[in-house]
């Protein structure tokens, strides 16, 4: 649900005691909030009561997540609407974002559910995931442990480790050669994909183990279950880093900080049932023995926590606890002044001393930077994700500095007087370029010349100050270039950047604390709507762009015809799917069932018995893109047919609305029509199709039977009397009640299409002209297998538009190669385009201006084929030429053919049904083209 404590009222009487402190007084909530005595009690009672007549049934629901459960497609959708309803009486909201509607697997609560049972969730492989390239013999050795512990789990692996295991032996010198990174990236995959982690049992009698180690840079761990803990089946793999203060904690402290650290993260599975650890660390075995008045407050905190679990400690040789060894070593390789994600640190020394009472003081100074860091990161994520007007209210939190930046940040104040901005100084020459700058520029020239007489400018070691309103002294950036880019632009690029491409409300908010000049807020302005980044990677909050139009209007019935699939549906006398054609005139369908596997060849018969003749052979179709309507057959009979062929836009299905919205209300009938098993609904189709002729369309405001024949088919009577014969008054009694049916149904499914999506669309104010660059969605575009869809750029490009049909809404798009070989056309509506805003060079030169986004090429067994355009006859077999996706021709043989749909397609366009009637083509008549291999 989206903020779901918020959508629960407070009492009124209650309110009151709601108040809370803010820097603009005293405030009061009149909903609940996190953190509001016995919130997620009230919450989850009130949840069960909402679904109490569906609990166990087919919703199980756990505070604001709401999980439905179904047999099939049919009942899922019957489910979905009650869930819908029953929230919608409640006025409760769902999130869009996070709704997962028809999914084979989802995640609750830390693990996967499917048909096939509890898994564990992938993402607990991180560390194994994200391993970085080995640097000596020793890391590798260390891997190899890790994985040995996990080959039992993974067939094959190996044929991947052997190249490992022979890296510097025999005294050779270490190298990382390119095979060995191929076999480290398998082995991953391998561990990723491989059903490895299996969660806690609590059925199962096996113990549960949790294996610890302490390593100079940080602490790794691994818990699951078994019989032993050299072979029990992991559940989970935890690595930290310490600090720089924790690394000279003495070794049994950071032998215990790596139990604990375990211990907190597992709590959830550990608390209330026995387990063993297992540590190399022999006097963690008298932990919680020793006298409390001889030990330090930190240690007596950590035998307090422990006491909350039943287990026991057992000693194990240092040499066998490979996997928590190399896990604790995950960080080895770091640089010392890398900074990583709070959550990479171990924290557990001061999660049980929140008040840090003993907590060394080089300690507490490590916990407040990294505080600031959260603060920062924390305001970057409720930002970009609550783009509202609350969000603007938040202050703005500088990064924190590290240690040699703080140096030089101290030693300048004291030399120089104000601070500087820390990022910038790292710029070699910046403060030089600056202090030379003066002189060329027309406002802070006359400055310099003369400070005494501008008594809010001062100059210190060269540098000009001004102060503001707030009696805060910034630095003047003057016009100016430093390695070809203006100083201006590289005081914004390092706000922008730092700031993680917020808007340009934030980033001058930001750059003011350090850095002042004429027409800042402007300029900043102008460098945040032309950043690329941005631009590629934000979300429009604006309405679609292009408004709908209608399409011509015929001037006589089937004159013009609409056309489109819709299913699947389950097998019913070997159909499974509907072939949907449309009158766009009087709006008059015929439902054909079809096979998914039909070609379009069959479709185009289908289409000659069933519509051609009765109404004969229409103008033009109207269709999307699919395959059989874009295939060489298809194109090629309607050629000769004389029967034009009209293609929606690429991804805008709002081009056939009269069509989609038949095949929503057929999909909408037929459900309340056919049996749970939905295998009937062939048997209604004809009833539906003449429900829907008989009934006055909204559109027209006639029956789309009055208009094509100009009379009304008479419709079966219900006062016509009875059978003496049982068999035929079932039958007509059927047919009258699948007629009444239904019309009912198509009375509930009658909407508008235009008039309310224009209520939420823009219209073309500047519409693209050609030569204009715009940006590309990228909703809709297929990305490769390995990128996350939620790190991809929203739009991409920019691209030039070739051709423009503003009356229509679409543009032509100049595509790049990568993009034409993976088949996408070129023609796309204005929704989906976001105008260009290029790079102003006489105020920001030498800016990188344009980002290309890197498909990547696909895998040799991800190439398509397009089309198969001949064949040859050799002395034993047969050979076909195919034409790839990629734009090569090779010839394959038949073994290679045999199960493509463009051999079937080829057959078609031949006028044969198998591959031996096709023309015996000798070799040498045969045209030659290079080989792909």
């Amino acid at each position: 649900m989206s903020d779901a404590y918020e959508q629960i009222r407070i009492n009124i009487e209650d309110v009151w005691k709601t108040a809370f402190s803010t820097i603009f007084g005293t405030a009061i909530s009149h909903v609940m909030q996190q953190g509001d005595c016995n919130a997620p009690g009230t919450f989850q009672r009130l949840m069960t009561w909402i679904f109490r007549k569906y609990l166990g049934v087919f919703v199980h629901v756990y505070l604001d997540d709401i999980f439905v459960f179904s047999r099939t497609i049919g009942e899922h959708e019957e489910h979905l609407r009650l869930v819908f309803d029953r929230l919608r009486e409640q006025r409760l909201y769902l999130s869009r974002a996070k709704l997962d509607l028809y999914s084979a697997r989802m995640d609750c609560l830390g693990h996967l559910i499917d048909d096939r049972g509890l898994h564990a969730d992938s993402d607990k492989m991180t560390k194994i995931r994200d391993w970085p390239p080995m640097q000596s013999k020793d890391e590798v050795l260390r891997f190899l442990g890790l994985v040995q512990y996990l080959a039992h789990f993974m067939p094959d692996l190996s044929a991947f480790t052997s190249p490992l295991e022979a890296i510097g032996k025999n005294g050779q010198p270490f190298y990382w050669w390119p095979l060995h990174q191929t076999c480290l990236d398998r082995i991953k995959d391998m561990a990723c994909k491989a059903p490895i982690l299996k969660p806690i049992d609590p059925d199962l009698d096996e113990p549960i183990w949790v294996v610890t180690d302490a390593s100079v840079c940080g602490i790794g761990a691994v818990y699951g279950q078994g019989p032993d803990w050299r072979t029990c089946r992991p559940a989970g793999f935890m690595s930290k880093k310490f600090t720089s203060a924790q690394r000279s904690y003495p070794t049994y402290e950071q032998e215990a900080l790596a139990m604990i650290e375990a211990l907190l993260k597992w709590e959830d599975h550990l608390i209330g049932r026995k387990f063993r650890i297992a540590t190399d660390h022999e006097a963690l075995l008298a932990m919680g023995q020793v006298k409390r008045d001889t030990r330090s407050g930190c240690l007596i905190r950590w035998d307090e926590f422990l006491s909350r679990y039943d287990y026991e400690i057992e000693h194990v040789p240092g040499s066998e606890n490979k996997v928590a060894d190399c896990l604790s070593r995950y960080f080895e390789n770091d640089p010392p002044d890398i900074l990583r994600p709070v959550q990479d640190y171990v924290n557990a020394d001061v999660r049980l001393d929140p008040g840090l009472e003993d907590i060394v003081d080089v300690r507490k100074a490590e916990i407040e930077q990294l505080v600031e860091e959260v603060a920062l990161r924390a305001l970057r994520e409720v930002v970009e994700d609550r783009e509202n007007e609350a969000a603007e209210l938040l202050p703005t939190v500088p990064p924190p500095m590290t240690s040699d930046e703080e140096a030089i940040t101290v030693g300048d104040a004291l030399q120089a007087g104000p601070p500087l901005h820390p990022i910038v100084l790292g710029e070699d020459g910046f403060l030089s370029a600056v202090r030379q700058g003066y002189a060329n520029d027309p406002t802070f020239s006359k400055i310099m010349d003369k400070p005494s007489a501008y008594p809010s400018f001062e100059v210190h070691d060269g540098l000009l100050y001004v102060t503001t309103r707030f009696d805060h002294k910034v630095m003047c950036v003057p016009v100016g270039l430093l390695h070809k880019r203006s100083l201006r632009e590289l005081v914004i690029d390092h706000a922008h950047t730092t700031l993680g491409h917020l808007g340009a409300q934030k980033t001058a908010e930001y750059a003011r604390r350090w850095y002042w000049w004429p027409r800042m807020t402007k300029d900043i302005e102008r460098f945040c709507v032309s950043c690329s980044a941005c631009q590629m990677s934000k979300t429009s909050n604006a309405m679609p762009t292009g408004l709908l139009h209608s399409m011509p209007i015929p001037l006589y019935p089937w004159q013009s015809v609409g056309m489109d699939f819709v299913g699947p549906f389950p097998d019913a006398n070997g159909y499974n799917y509907m072939l949907v054609v449309i009158c766009r005139l009087t709006s008059m369908v015929h439902l054909i069932p079809c096979r998914v596997t039909d070609s379009a060849a069959t479709v185009a018969d289908y289409y000659l018995k069933e519509v051609v003749r009765l109404h004969g052979l229409p103008e033009s179709i109207v269709s999307d893109r699919d395959s059989k309507f874009t295939s060489v057959f298809w194109k090629e009979v309607h050629r000769l047919l004389g029967t034009k062929l009209l293609m929606s836009t690429s991804f805008h299905p709002q081009t056939d609305g009269a069509s989609k919205r038949s095949i929503r209300n057929v999909a909408q009938i037929l459900r309340t029509m056919v049996s749970p098993s939905q295998t009937d609904w062939v048997n209604h189709v004809s009833m539906v199709e003449f429900a829907i002729n008989s009934s006055v369309n909204s559109s027209t405001g006639f029956a789309p039977f009055e208009l094509n024949y100009g009379y009304m088919p008479r419709m079966a009577a219900w006062d016509q009397g009875t059978s003496k014969f049982p068999g035929v008054q079932a039958f007509a009694d059927r047919a009258r009640m699948k007629l009444a049916q239904a019309h009912d149904a198509i009375l509930q499914s009658r909407v508008g299409m235009a008039y309310h999506a224009n209520q939420r669309r823009a219209e073309e104010i500047a519409p693209f002209a050609v030569g204009d660059k715009v940006y590309l969605s990228t909703k809709n575009l297929t990305l490769p297998k390995t990128r996350a869809r939620k790190l991809a750029p929203k739009f991409i490009g920019p691209y030039k538009v070739l051709r423009a049909s503003p009356e229509v809404s679409s543009y032509t798009l100049e595509l790049p190669d990568e993009l034409v070989k993976r088949r996408v056309h070129p023609t796309f509506h204005a929704a989906l385009l976001r105008p260009h805003h290029e790079s102003d060079d006489t105020i920001f030169p030498g800016r990188e201006a344009q980002k290309f986004y890197d498909f990547g090429m696909p895998d040799e067994q991800e190439w398509l084929v397009d089309e198969i355009t001949g064949h040859r006859w050799t002395t034993k077999s047969i050979e076909f030429l195919v034409h790839w996706s990629a734009g090569e021709h090779t010839w394959e043989p038949l073994a290679h053919c045999d199960e493509l749909r463009a051999l079937d397609d080829y057959l078609a366009l031949m006028g044969v049904e198998d591959w031996r009637a096709l023309p015996r083509i000798a070799r040498a008549e045969a045209p030659l083209r290079r080989s792909r291999r």
